[in-house]
């Protein structure tokens, strides 16, 4: 039985993507390594066609016509062999003494009655000159060695959210909720991140810091200038985020979650709002668009998000507010050195 399948989107990664599915391949053949070939024009190809020829037991490859990272996870969710699945950009890393631990906790819970939803890892930001140079530590909000519910966990900090490489999601959770991640759009792992939390019931965390995420490289998504100019995509994912669950789904799930999806939404809005200020007067009128269609959605949840202290920061009043939010922004981007 596959334990784990790690889902690795590739376009044109020929450059750096040895150096991720290397760091998965020590742990053996419980791992499920999936190779999705994005439609790519390098070698990227031919080289996860080289390791899944000399791998053949955990090393699987998909090419397909380039329809993005979306798309790259939405072929992972339907062909995975693992009982989970954790999603693994090709410029990344995982931490293999940190991958064998976390297979220790998966072989712990195959049995139907005991099996996780969801597992959440440390992890660290990684640059060129400077490997694990910020790390993320979720020990305040959850405790290791224990199986947790919403109620059990402690409430996070508004500033306290998941990323897409702390988690991995039992399989059959994501394909029974139907998870779709729109395809050719950027920022799609927000939608990854968020929509599955109310399927999520039994919570596992695992303490070392198993994922490496790479920043500093020109081209990455995160990076303000990308930001800027795929701000429709950035504002679409943010909308389609916001406007997945109205609020009366949020108003029953558990208190903890419930205060967490509200903070995780009011967080996404910050950034979204903050670069469309960046843009000028082109991105205000996208954000007056943005709060108009999240209020047509639901009205509730749209009074909601504005009175929460993150969402009143995007609607402080004429310039001086907008500066203020831009500053708040780019003050947090460089704590962590992007």
């Amino acid at each position: 039985m596959k334990l784990l399948t790690l889902v690795v989107p590739c376009y044109n990664s020929a450059s750096y993507m040895r150096r991720c599915v290397d760091s998965m391949l020590p742990c053996g053949n419980e791992l499920d390594i999936l190779l999705i070939d994005d439609g790519s024009t390098d070698e990227t190809g031919t080289i996860a066609d080289e390791y899944a020829a000399k791998h053949p037991d955990c090393v699987r490859v998909i090419h397909q016509e380039n329809g993005g990272h979306g798309e790259g996870l939405n072929q992972g969710i339907r062909h995975a062999l693992g009982l989970y699945l954790k999603s693994v950009d090709s410029d990344d890393r995982l931490d293999t003494p940190s991958l064998m631990k976390m297979l220790d906790l998966l072989r712990a819970h195959t049995d139907e009655p005991d099996q996780l939803d969801l597992i959440v890892n440390d992890y660290v930001y990684d640059r060129q000159d400077e490997p694990c140079c910020f790390s993320v530590s979720y020990r305040g909000q959850l405790d290791p060695d224990t199986v947790m519910t919403w109620d059990t966990v402690r409430s996070f900090p508004i500033w306290k959210q998941f990323m897409i490489h702390s988690l991995t999601y039992r399989t059959q959770l994501l394909r029974d909720m139907g998870l779709e991640l729109p395809k050719h759009t950027f920022y799609e792992d927000n939608l990854y991140i968020y929509q599955p939390l109310p399927y999520v019931k039994k919570i596992a965390y695992l303490t070392e810091p198993l994922y490496g995420y790479f920043i500093g490289r020109a081209d990455q998504s995160v990076n303000d200038g990308m930001l800027l100019r795929r701000l429709d995509q950035v504002t679409a994912i943010c909308e389609k985020m916001v406007t997945s669950y109205p609020y009366e789904t949020l108003r029953a799930q558990p208190k903890k979650l419930r205060r967490y999806m509200m903070n995780n939404l009011a967080g996404q809005l910050f950034t979204t709002s903050a670069v469309q200020y960046l843009s000028g007067e082109s991105g205000v009128q996208k954000n007056r668009e943005m709060w108009e269609r999240i209020r047509t959605f639901d009205p509730v949840l749209f009074k909601k998000l504005r009175s929460h202290p993150l969402g009143f920061f995007t609607v402080l009043p004429g310039r001086a507010g907008r500066r203020l939010l831009v500053f708040a922004y780019q003050t947090g981007r460089k704590m962590i050195r992007f």
